[in-house]
C-alpha cells in the first residue's frame, strides 16, 4: 500500500517499513480524503496539524516527484466536510459571506509568503488556486520540528538558544527592512528548526504591511508572546511588536518559563529576570532582553537589527575570553545549563546549590560529586570523584580521591548515564 507520509509502496495500514510512519488513530473526518488529487497534481497524504482555520497536509507533487505541503483554507464552525471526503459544505447559510472574506484573507497569505521566497529563512510557497468551494496553497515540505518542542524543562543551552534565535531574528528583520511586513505571531510553535540547521519562521496568517496601514489591525494574540499594543486594534505596531514577541520567545526557551501577558503586566505583574534564572547567561545580555521586553513600544529597542547588533557584540565578548573554558550539565540528552570556569581554579560539581557546577534535583548525584579543574598548561580537564554511586569516563568508573585528566571528547558521566558533564563546550 501507499503510505501517507513518504509516498513508498512500504505501508501494511498502520505502519510504514520505509519512513517509520505509524497510522495510529486513522483520518479525522474534517481531514481531506487520503490520496486524493489536487489540481491533478498533489497526491493528499496525511494531516500535518490544523488550527481554526486551516488544515494542513503532506502531499506528493507529481510534477516536481517530490513531497511537499499543502494548506488547506476550512474554518471550523463555518464549514463541514461533505460526504464525498473532498467538497466543503456551510454550517450557516448566513455566515457564506464570512468564508468569502476568509478565503481572500487566506490567498493573501499565500502571497504574502510567497513575495518572500528570496529570503532562506522563510518557508517557500510555490503554488496556490481555488478547487472544491475552498482555496489552497503549496508550500515546500519542512524536515524538522518547531522550536518549542525542542525546549526542556529548564530551559535551552545559552549558545544552542542564541544562534537559533540570531538567525530567526535576521529573517524577521530581513522582511521588516525588505517587504515592509509585520509577522506579528511570533512564539516557539512558529520557528522551526530543520534537521540541516536551517532556522525557518513559518505561520504567516496575521502578517501585516506595516507601510501600508498603521490601523484597524486584527487582534493576534499569544500571551506572554504578544505585547500590549496587540490587545488594540487600533495602537501603533511596527517591527518593535515582533521584538518584543522574539525576546519573550528568547526567555522562554533560555528558562522553559512564558512571561507574564502583557496586560497582567500593565496591572504590576512581574517576571523574573533571566539573569535570575540563567546565572551563565549574564547581567549584560539580561539587560539587553530587559530593553526589548518595555511594556511600552516608545522605551524598547527600536528594531530587531539593533537588538541582535547587541546580542551577538555581547556574545563575542565573551568569547574573547581566552582564559576560559566552558562546562556544560547534560541531562537525559538535553544540555540544561553552560558553565563557564576560568583556567587553573577547581570548581565543585554536585547536586548542591553550593556547588559551582550544579545538577538540581538529581537524587543519585551526591551533592558533592566531583572536583573539575581545567589545566591551562596541559589544556585538559582534571576531575577528581568524591561521590557514594561513582563517576565515569568512558563508561569506566574512577578510583575515589585520585585525580584523572580527561579530554574534551571523553564521556563524563554522574552517577549513571541520565547524567553527563559536556566539557569544553
Amino acid at each position: 500500500m501507499l503510505c501517507p507520509n513518504c509516498f513508498t509502496h512500504a505501508f501494511d495500514g498502520v505502519n510504514c517499513s520505509a519512513c517509520g510512519y505509524e497510522m495510529k488513530d486513522g483520518t479525522c473526518i474534517e481531514d481531506l480524503k487520503l490520496f486524493y488529487r489536487l489540481k491533478k497534481r498533489y497526491v493528499i497524504g496525511r494531516s500535518l496539524g490544523a488550527g481554526g482555520f486551516g488544515i494542513t497536509y503532506v502531499a506528493y507533487d507529481l510534477v516536481t516527484d517530490s513531497r511537499v505541503c499543502v494548506k488547506e483554507y476550512f474554518p471550523m464552525g463555518l464549514v463541514v466536510r461533505a460526504q464525498d471526503g473532498v467538497s466543503i459544505q456551510y454550517t450557516r447559510q448566513n455566515r457564506i459571506q464570512e468564508f468569502d472574506h476568509g478565503i481572500q484573507r487566506f490567498i493573501e497569505e499565500a502571497n504574502i509568503i510567497g513575495e518572500m521566497n528570496n529570503i532562506s529563512g522563510v518557508v517557500k510557497v510555490t503554488d496556490c488556486f481555488e478547487e472544491n468551494g475552498t482555496a489552497y496553497y503549496v508550500m515546500e515540505y519542512l524536515e524538522g520540528v518547531t522550536l518549542k518542542r525542542l525546549v526542556p524543562e529548564h530551559g535551552m543551552d545559552f549558545k544552542v538558544a542564541s544562534e537559533i534565535i540570531i538567525k530567526a531574528g535576521r529573517t524577521l528583520d530581513l522582511i521588516h527592512k525588505e517587504k515592509g511586513y509585520l509577522h506579528r505571531d511570533i512564539s516557539p510553535e512558529n520557528i522551526m528548526i530543520l534537521a540541516s540547521g536551517r532556522v525557518v519562521v513559518i505561520d504567516f496568517g496575521s502578517a501585516k504591511n506595516f507601510f501600508m496601514s498603521n490601523s484597524n489591525y486584527t487582534i493576534t494574540l499569544k500571551h506572554g508572546f504578544a505585547p500590549i499594543e496587540q490587545y488594540s486594534s487600533t495602537d501603533l505596531q511596527g517591527p518593535f511588536t515582533d521584538l518584543y514577541a522574539l525576546a519573550s520567545t528568547y526567555y522562554y526557551i533560555l528558562t522553559g518559563k512564558i512571561i507574564p501577558r502583557a496586560t497582567d503586566r500593565l496591572t504590576g505583574a512581574e517576571y523574573e529576570p533571566l539573569c535570575a534564572l540563567r546565572p551563565d547567561v549574564g547581567q549584560d545580555i539580561s539587560d539587553a532582553v530587559d530593553h526589548a521586553l518595555m511594556l511600552r513600544p516608545a522605551d524598547r529597542t527600536n528594531t530587531i537589527g539593533e537588538f541582535l547588533d547587541e546580542l551577538e557584540a555581547l556574545i563575542s565578548e565573551r568569547g574573547n575570553d581566552e582564559n576560559c573554558v566552558y562546562v556544560s550539565v547534560s541531562i537525559d540528552g538535553a544540555v540544561q545549563e553552560r558553565f563557564k570556569i576560568e583556567e587553573n581554579k577547581e570548581v565543585l560539581v554536585g547536586r548542591s546549590t553550593k556547588c559551582d557546577i550544579v545538577f538540581p534535583n538529581c537524587d543519585n548525584v551526591s551533592k558533592l560529586h566531583c572536583k573539575l579543574m581545567f589545566d591551562g598548561e596541559k589544556k585538559q580537564f582534571c576531575i577528581e570523584d568524591c561521590s557514594t554511586n561513582g563517576t565515569y569516563i568512558n563508561y569506566i568508573r574512577m578510583e575515589k580521591g585520585v585525580r584523572y585528566y580527561v579530554a574534551k571528547q571523553d564521556l563524563i558521566i554522574l552517577a549513571n548515564t541520565r547524567y553527563r558533564l559536556i566539557l569544553g563546550e
